[in-house]
């Protein structure tokens, strides 16, 4: 079976791992960036200081990613436990001790603990409840929604300034799911300590790796391409793309793999045959967002804008903006996540994250940063976790899968992370035939047939599941 694969980030080398571990398929991988890895970067900063930008780490739940790592020999992930400055002043909160904040919130965190086993009771009900409707539905104070669980959700699950427009669904999972939670809830502290989480290796000799695995089993990896058009027919897909030379080609396929965000997608198929209705209405319920990082040494921005510790034993810094308290901005200090990202001199790299342009540009600090300090600037297009995206995208994903010879994979399908990224990657080389490849691991089989059931509707056949 002949596959193209567009997109080389997370969920199409996953795909084209999983495909080329079988010799029953021709894989072709083609991105349009130098390396494959997609928003997951590593980059060099000064001197021989490097550091990943776009994604940082994953929790103990992403045992797909960490399964993957381990097969290409990428086994260097640096565990830590995760501390986190919230707010500053008087509304500073850490999630490694007790604070005053959190104290004078007591009655909400107590009740705290109704709402979750509310929502994953009736989690049928509240997949259509936004966050803040559920909490404004228990009983909540606004400054609990607005400083502690909008603030942790946002920077632990990556939702941005679309928290309060989360699923209810979506939050209660990062509490209470045993398998897939990020960190504790605790009636007194909100959280029981700070949760352990890992960081990436250098994603450049990561995913290179990778890549060499693909390459090794006959897969053949096509960079610094860009596809332009995708054609569909009954029994074929014509690819068509441009390389460097800026000459166009074609390539004929059995089906193709969209491991691209689904505004790409959308563009290819329309300067091709076409989309599905399907299609478009799942399309049309994507939101995207233009974000942008700025990573720099500029420790008194930090100290003017967080609350830093001065023993740098914090690694995530969050602030909310006080006119809208439920949007934020958010900074890491990657010399202390990031063991490679320290430059000789001492000085700490800081990454600070600006989120929503169209809407927020005008509450942004990012003007305040010392210009000469700033090491590099990023913008990223990612996709919003709104109510509309889990009911009106996610549950209809099933109905475009592996129809008109086309699978999707990405992110998009369901959660922003690094893990469904890849799980969405072995998803689809999964429905072309090839055989899931870590069925040892009992949480990475589970993680994948939740998914596979939950966005392809279908299950693993029987025999593979004993």
């Amino acid at each position: 079976m002949r596959i193209i694969i567009i997109g080389g980030g997370a969920a199409g080398s996953a795909a084209a791992y999983a495909l080329t571990r079988s010799p029953s398929f021709d894989v072709t991988l083609i991105d349009r960036a130098s390396l494959l890895g997609g928003v997951a970067t590593t980059s060099t900063l000064f001197d021989d200081v490097r550091a990943n930008d776009g994604v940082q780490g994953g929790a103990r739940s992403y045992a797909n990613a960490l399964a993957l790592m381990n097969a290409c020999a990428c086994d260097d992930a640096h565990w830590i436990d995760v501390k986190v400055s919230f707010g500053i002043g008087k509304n500073n909160w850490r999630n490694s001790r007790r604070s005053a904040l959190i104290n004078s919130m007591k009655d909400d965190v107590k009740k705290f603990a109704r709402t979750l086993r509310n929502i994953k009771r009736f989690e049928k009900f509240y997949a259509f409840i936004s966050v803040d409707l559920a909490l404004r539905m228990h009983g909540h104070s606004k400054g609990f929604r607005d400083r502690v669980v909008y603030a942790t959700t946002a920077l632990f699950f990556g939702t941005g300034n679309q928290t309060r427009n989360v699923s209810s669904a979506l939050l209660a999972r990062v509490f209470t799911d045993e398998r897939l939670r990020l960190y504790d809830y605790d009636p007194v502290a909100f959280m029981s300590a700070a949760p352990k989480m890992f960081a990436f290796p250098k994603f450049n000799e990561m995913y290179g790796k990778i890549q060499e695995a693909i390459e090794a089993n006959g897969g053949k990896v096509m960079c610094d391409v860009e596809a332009t058009s995708v054609e569909r027919y009954a029994r074929r897909c014509v690819v068509k793309y441009r390389g460097i030379d800026g000459e166009t080609r074609e390539k004929e396929c059995d089906k193709v793999i969209f491991a691209c965000n689904t505004e790409v997608s959308e563009q290819l198929l329309k300067a091709g045959t076409g989309t599905s209705f399907m299609e478009r209405r799942i399309f049309g319920n994507i939101q995207y967002f233009d974000d942008v990082s700025v990573t720099h040494r500029d420790e008194a921005y930090m100290r003017r804008h967080y609350d830093v510790a001065d023993d740098g034993s914090d690694m995530y810094f969050i602030k909310t903006y006080d006119d809208d308290m439920s949007k934020v901005e958010m900074s890491f200090d990657l010399s202390a996540y990031q063991p490679f990202a320290k430059g000789a001199s001492g000085e700490r790299v800081y990454q600070s994250i600006f989120l929503n342009a169209a809407e927020d540009k005008s509450k942004w600090t990012m003007e305040e940063i010392d210009k000469s300090k700033i090491v590099l600037v990023k913008w990223w297009r990612q996709f919003g976790h709104t109510v509309r995206h889990l009911t009106r995208a996610v549950p209809f994903w099933r109905f475009v899968q592996n129809k008109r010879n086309t699978l999707y994979a990405g992110s998009y399908t369901l959660v922003n992370t690094h893990e469904i990224a890849i799980l969405s990657g072995f998803a689809a080389a999964y429905r072309c035939g090839a055989a899931y490849p870590f069925e040892s691991d009992d949480l990475a089989t589970h993680q994948f047939d939740a998914y596979l059931s939950l966005i392809h509707g279908v299950r693993r056949r029987r025999r593979e599941r004993q």
